[in-house]
């Protein structure tokens, strides 16, 4: 349809055109001394109008002929890089194929077109890093310095390679600067926080964590672990000075003072100073603060540190202890763990047979290792080494166990 009013146009245009020239009669009249020319108006038409066209062809052909370099140039830079993306392709494909020497390779052949030489430098320093190149990989990295566009990426990629490599303060050095520039990255925060962990800067990682965990960035489960773990590093840096732990306890927040830090806080404060004895009956009280039907595997352990203090009152503490037990599940774990707790308050306060009794019950019920092991020392505190060995060898017997063997072996300790 197109194509047919093309032509009815065209033709009725050529109509037209042979009707004004039929009723076109003028003359024109050149003179060019001592000449005159006369010729129609029609034919003077013609000739402007070739005289046009020519002039107008001429003038495109001598603007091609200038602009011939150009279009050479653009060229030559088109070929480079459509042959730079190619190499970049392939850089990449290989690199994340694990041919990183291939991957290098091709980095180095995108480096003929200026949009891709910084990102394949990147690509090529990431396969150099991973073949353990160091050199050549801080070679690419000099090159991705020259392109602007992709600091942001440079630094990254340099502080994660300087983590892996362990070179902490380097890896800081990058993530300093991309945050000093006001770039916030949340992945740059993950890195800061895998450096400050291997170079020990741990109130560093503390809010390296918090600030992740604010963002929905780690694990609940990961950042509840690193938690615990930095505070845990933290206290026993502190070790044998009392007035640090102290502080150093006050000023952690009530949401992390979770059963593993409590219990390394306290089995701390038992080994520092008696006068710290109050502080760990008051964070263990605090992390128990549930019913014990409630309580995990964990507090057993912060049970048996509750036994280790000192400098309290022992009557307040067995009070306290006998008050949990009325509410423990029978047979379980925990109400083992609080009879053995109770047994050791009172084998500390030398009060013989009623700690027999707390222990030979928590045995009855969780033979634990720790238990053989208090009874050994009560039999040995009242002189009786036969009973003490025989308790100290099942003790052994049962830490030499795995977890899951059942417990066999010597009976059962009768009451006095």
């Amino acid at each position: 349809m197109r194509w047919l009013s093309s032509s009815l146009l065209l033709a009725l245009l050529a109509a037209l055109t042979a009707l004004f020239l039929r009723t076109n009669l003028g003359n024109v009249a050149l003179f060019v001394p001592p000449y005159r020319v006369d010729v129609s108006l029609n034919l003077a038409l013609l000739g402007l109008v070739l005289l046009l066209s020519a002039v107008y062809w001429a003038a495109r052909v001598v603007q091609k002929m200038a602009d011939f370099p150009e279009q050479v140039r653009l060229y030559r830079a088109r070929r480079e890089e459509i042959g730079g993306n190619r190499a970049l392709i392939e850089s990449v494909k290989n690199f994340l194929e694990g041919r990183f020497a291939r991957a290098e390779k091709s980095a180095r052949a995108a480096q003929s077109s200026s949009t891709t030489a910084g990102v394949a430098a990147l690509i090529g320093a990431r396969s150099a890093h991973r073949m353990q190149e160091y050199a050549r990989r801080d070679e690419w990295l000099d090159v991705a310095e020259i392109d602007t566009d992709i600091e942001t990426a440079r630094l990254i990629a340099s502080a994660e390679m300087l983590t892996e490599q362990r070179e902490n303060d380097g890896a800081l050095a990058a993530i300093g600067r991309l945050q000093g520039e006001g770039r916030r990255h949340i992945h740059a925060m993950r890195i800061a926080l895998n450096a400050n962990l291997q170079s020990a800067r741990w109130d560093e990682a503390l809010k390296a964590v918090r600030l992740l965990e604010k963002r929905n960035a780690l694990h609940p489960v990961l950042a509840r672990k690193l938690r615990c773990s930095i505070h845990r590093a933290l206290m026993t840096a502190q070790r044998g000075d009392a007035a640090a732990l102290r502080a150093l306890w006050q000023a952690v927040p009530e949401p992390e003072r979770l059963p593993e830090v409590v219990n390394e806080a306290a089995r701390l404060f038992n080994d520092t100073d008696t006068g710290l004895g109050s502080l760990a009956v008051e964070a263990i009280e605090a992390a128990l603060r549930n019913a014990p039907s409630e309580w995990d595997e964990s507090a057993r352990d912060l049970l048996d540190q509750y036994a280790r203090v000192q400098g309290v009152p022992a009557r307040d503490q067995l009070e306290r202890v006998e008050a949990w037990l009325t509410l423990a599940p029978p047979r379980s774990p925990i109400r083992a763990a609080l009879l053995r707790a109770a047994g050791l308050i009172c084998l500390r306060e030398q009060l013989w047979g009623k700690s027999k009794a707390y222990l030979a019950e928590s045995a009855g019920v969780d033979a634990h290792p720790s238990t053989w092991m208090a009874l050994a020392r009560l039999a040995d505190a009242i002189g009786d080494e036969a009973e003490s060995a025989r308790y100290f060898k099942q003790a052994a017997l049962e830490f030499a166990k795995p977890p899951s063997a059942p417990t066999e072996g010597l009976p059962l300790p009768r009451l006095a």
